[in-house]
């Protein structure tokens, strides 16, 4: 039986997985030098970057030391891990303002600078969730039992909201109904989205 707080991370991962493809659908619409939805861009980076600073990093934090303690050959990669939770921090905060300044300008395109920073957070994300699920998960499972992990005394309870979340609630309600998640640019619309599974008009849901 796979430990709770194990399956809340992988949650957690999925949906992330979900908000990187929009925001990589974003991203796209800007290189194609159109004007994305900047308002969807800043509450993107806000919940990629506030949600797991709440609950989701520290929790790994903690995971992470405990793995270091029965596995000390972990540790390099744990520690290359926990850099990478401060840097998608970091960056996550300086694109979620410059975000919301395009957004006050009058049908601005993103800057080249902008569009670089934006796409390598998405790139450092991506390789840092899937480092995560495929190398080090494995690793927390096959070390720690599932009982072991679910009696941890953690910084944070695991009643903590996640999908449940006001936050999530109103960045879901923002791409279900105005279908943002399916924006390519170019007049292009992908099959579907991957957070709320929209799809294009006259194309229905399987």
């Amino acid at each position: 039986m796979k430990a709770i707080l194990l399956e809340r991370l992988h949650a957690d991962h999925y949906r992330y997985e979900a908000l990187l493809c929009i925001l990589d659908r974003q991203l796209h619409i800007a290189a194609c030098e159109e004007v994305p939805d900047y308002s969807l861009l800043a509450q993107l980076f806000h919940y990629l970057t506030e949600q797991p600073g709440e609950w989701h990093h520290r929790v790994e934090d903690q995971l992470f030391k405990r793995l270091a303690e029965r596995h000390p050959e972990s540790h390099e990669i744990l520690e290359v891990l926990i850099e990478e939770h401060r840097r998608i921090d970091i960056y996550g905060r300086e694109l979620e303002n410059k975000a919301r300044n395009l957004g006050n300008a009058s049908e601005a395109e993103m800057d080249f600078t902008t569009l670089s920073l934006a796409r390598a957070f998405s790139e450092l994300y991506h390789h840092h969730l899937h480092t995560e699920n495929h190398r080090v998960f494995p690793m927390l499972e096959t070390s720690l039992s599932a009982a072991e992990l679910d009696n941890m005394e953690l910084e944070v309870s695991l009643k903590t909201p996640a999908e449940g979340s006001p936050g999530f609630q109103k960045l879901y309600r923002q791409i279900a109904e105005g279908r943002a998640g399916l924006q390519l640019g170019a007049g292009e619309q992908a099959d579907f989205c991957p957070l709320c599974d929209a799809r294009p008009e006259g194309i229905p849901t399987p």
